[in-house]
């Protein structure tokens, strides 16, 4: 210590090989005091820590266990750190305590009503951490045990969770995979808090998806600045995100005025005027009629994608024939068989079957899977439709001969944006199998695909019976 006291010549550093020392000792005035321990002395530190909030402790130790870090933790000890001590320590403590305050750069509004959840099974730890970010305006969750909160991330949204890594039960590990795996928190970030400080486990944790790995114990004005810039640029990159996503449904629901107003005129044209044109102008008519549909369809998948990313998809039930919704489809989508000289065979065991459905959104599911199918088709081949039912559901599937799809798990191409254009040097989003499995699962039903390559590819879906 004395060593020490040479290295750092500071008279707002005081430090003591024994906490008795500071017994009648005026702290008002000090910034830092480190105490040599051997943690039999921890009444004493926890006295000296609650009568001096505004001091920073210290406590040096031979003996640096994760049992002896929680307790300081417990105390009220914001380090722990090796004796004999290093002085580059204690100068980079007062190079940074001279710096302005890290929170006059930190603005609580910006950052008021993020979510972050804090798992930790020592309550202690998880009081330091809420003490931590209470100047950040956020909106905290604690938990002590990680069992509880694996309930609450499939049912609430949140920006970050901050958890501990050993915990009775279940591991922050475990309950990170549990995150990842949700639709509404899978994007959320992660930081692990831990007093395991080994290269293994910070590799696993960064492997889990982790945007940062604490140590404990911890400096709380830099873990608050951390975790701030983290949920700052997450805040940024989702305000960038949604005027993206929101100059794109404006632009797409401009573009179905008129892309509706084409397909009327074009019918319109052939309707009336079929008998006064050639094969030849009847064809380009009709081709042209079959691209516009195909804008349509696109633009409409664009605009179901917003509202199915934004939660905004409502579903308007009413009973009506799969059948017959399945006609209307394909004789709307009758000019784009032409080009690859397609036909389609209509198999059904629906005869007068109705069930509850979204006209609409379920028609958008036909369209995209029968345009998926034409899409992919060999010339001259047929498309075969099946309309079943089985037991509490009825089903719908089309098959094709193609490319098939050439995935370890075809089911994958539901994914968002996951598409076989590129292979086939087409257009495509990707969007459409996409929006095809939200709109089904909405109806509380299923869609898979089977495929074998350069053969047959089925897509089916199944939907309720009578499911209101």
């Amino acid at each position: 210590m004395y060593e020490l006291s040479n290295r750092v010549e500071n008279e707002n550093l005081i430090f003591v090989e024994n906490v008795k020392n500071l017994v009648n000792v005026d702290l008002s005035k000090k910034a830092l005091c480190i105490i040599k321990t051997d943690f039999s002395d921890t009444n004493l530190i926890r006295k000296i820590c609650r009568d001096n909030p505004d001091l920073e402790v210290w406590l040096a130790s031979e003996d640096i266990s994760r049992k002896n870090i929680l307790t300081a933790n417990s105390c009220g000890v914001k380090n722990v750190i090796s004796y004999p001590v290093d002085a580059r320590l204690v100068q980079e403590f007062f190079k940074d305590k001279n710096k302005n305050d890290l929170l006059d750069d930190i603005s609580p509004l910006f950052l008021k009503g993020m979510k972050v959840m804090i798992v930790d099974d020592n309550q202690m730890n998880i009081d330091l951490l809420v003490e931590t970010l209470a100047p950040l305006g956020l909106d905290l969750t604690t938990f002590i045990k990680p069992i509880e909160a694996s309930k609450i991330v499939n049912l609430e949204k949140f920006d970050l969770f901050l958890l501990d890594i050993m915990m009775p039960e279940m591991s922050g590990f475990d309950l990170a995979k549990i995150i990842k795996t949700t639709t509404i928190n899978a994007n959320a970030q992660i930081m692990f808090i831990s007093a395991l400080s080994d290269p293994e486990n910070k590799i696993l944790g960064y492997n889990l998806g982790s945007c940062a790995y604490i140590e404990k114990p911890f400096n709380v004005n830099v873990v608050r600045s951390q975790i701030y810039n983290s949920l700052k640029t997450k805040r940024l990159q989702d305000a960038l995100l949604d005027k993206k996503e929101t100059f794109l449904a404006m632009v797409t629901h401009d573009l179905k005025s008129p892309v509706n107003a084409e397909i009327c005129a074009l019918e319109l044209l052939l309707n009336n005027q079929k008998s006064s044109l050639d094969d030849f102008q009847n064809e380009i008519i009709g081709d042209i009629l079959g691209a516009a549909k195909y804008m349509k369809n696109l633009v409409e998948n664009i605009l179901q994608k917003y509202r199915s990313d934004c939660g905004k998809q409502v579903l308007h039930k009413t009973l009506f024939s799969l059948e017959m919704l399945t006609i209307q489809c394909i004789e709307e989508i009758k000019y784009l068989l032409q080009d690859k000289n397609l036909d389609i065979e209509i198999n059904s065991s629906l005869k007068y079957v109705e069930t509850y459905i979204d006209c609409l959104e379920i028609k958008r599911v036909i369209h995209n899977l029968l345009i998926n199918a034409i899409e992919y088709s060999n010339k001259n081949s047929k498309i075969q439709v099946n309309l079943f039912e089985e037991k509490d559901n009825i089903g719908f599937s089309v098959t094709n001969s193609g490319i098939g799809i050439n995935l370890e798990n075809p089911n994958l191409i539901f994914d968002k944006c996951e598409s076989l254009a590129q292979k086939q040097k087409s257009i495509g989003t990707g969007l459409g199998l996409y929006i095809s499995k939200k709109i089904v699962e909405a109806h509380g039903g299923k869609i898979f695909v089977s495929s074998v390559v350069n053969d047959k590819t089925t897509f089916t879906f199944t939907l309720p019976k009578c499911d209101r």
